[in-house]
């Protein structure tokens, strides 16, 4: 997460500041490479979200054109924009999710400068198309489905249930008392943790997402600023535009999403530790034999 914020930093400043006029080969103008991020993510079948890029213009002069997104070789929409000289901003339009495998990217066309008062120049952009972004959407089960499924599904979970209850029964029997006492304070400790992680986490993400929404209920993105709290590995007092602050949002929140279900999960949750525990004590091994 660190690498891909300072990565993209250094591009923005090398594209924008007047330095790029050093180097003749770099393009000033187009995507920022990989920029499609969603007002939702993840999404659901029948969601009404907003596809979002990212367009710059370091050029002096102003940028006009479209940009046309496609799912694959499907048409979801199109959007003009104009950007003045030294400016950015992003670019969206509307989508209503359908189930399926999704291969999401964004194209400019008609690209041209404003050379004078109702004269364009068109202009060859070198990065004229984002990344693909990967999705698959699972369909929705409705309502009758489900209560179909129910009866079987609470069966199987009542015999899982008492199969490890009986399991568990039975261990506790036969293993001594010198044995089982620390294994479960051992357990009770870690099962505190992980519920107290998931508290967090789900909070945090609800933070992460008001953050977001306070981000988009701007009308300027190109004036916008954002001031990093003390938390961040930046200086407290350090404002950074929107549109650099968006993204790392997302990343932030998609993060965030993957940490509270392993949290949220026992199963998950344990074979992670299971495995993070084996990797230390082979670690420790190799050292010390």
């Amino acid at each position: 997460m660190t690498f891909k914020k300072i990565s993209i930093i250094i591009f923005l400043i090398f594209s924008i500041l007047p330095i790029n006029k050093i180097f003749a080969q770099i393009p000033n103008v187009g995507f920022v490479p990989g920029n499609i991020w969603y007002s939702k993510d993840p999404f659901e079948e029948k969601d009404k979200i907003k596809i979002y890029t990212f367009v710059y213009n370091s050029d002096e002069r102003e940028l006009s054109g479209t940009v046309v997104f496609f799912d694959k070789t499907t048409l979801l929409g199109k959007k003009d924009f104009t950007l003045g000289g030294k400016t950015a901003g992003d670019v969206s339009i509307d989508w209503t999710v359908s189930a399926g495998d999704h291969t999401v990217f964004g194209k400019i066309e008609n690209a041209k400068f404003l050379i004078s008062h109702g004269k364009y120049e068109e202009v060859f952009i070198a990065y004229n198309e984002t990344e693909k972004s990967s999705r698959t959407v699972s369909k929705k089960i409705t309502i009758g489905q489900t209560d179909n499924n129910t009866n079987s599904i609470s069966n199987i979970s009542d015999t899982i249930s008492n199969s490890i209850s009986n399991i568990k029964n039975t261990v506790e029997e036969k293993t001594p008392d010198f044995i089982t006492k620390p294994i479960n304070s051992t357990t009770n400790v870690l099962e505190e943790f992980r519920q107290n992680a998931n508290i967090t986490s789900d909070i945090k993400k609800e933070e992460i997402k008001k953050e977001i929404e306070s981000l988009y209920s701007t009308k300027d993105i190109s004036d916008k600023k954002v001031i990093l709290d003390s938390k961040s590995s930046l200086d407290s007092k350090t404002t950074l535009p929107t549109y650099i602050i968006k993204p790392f949002k997302y990343v932030e929140l998609f993060f965030l999403t993957i940490f509270s279900y392993i949290t949220n999960n026992k199963i998950i949750f344990y074979g992670v530790f299971i495995v993070l525990v084996f990797f230390i004590l082979r670690f420790i091994w190799k050292k010390i034999f």
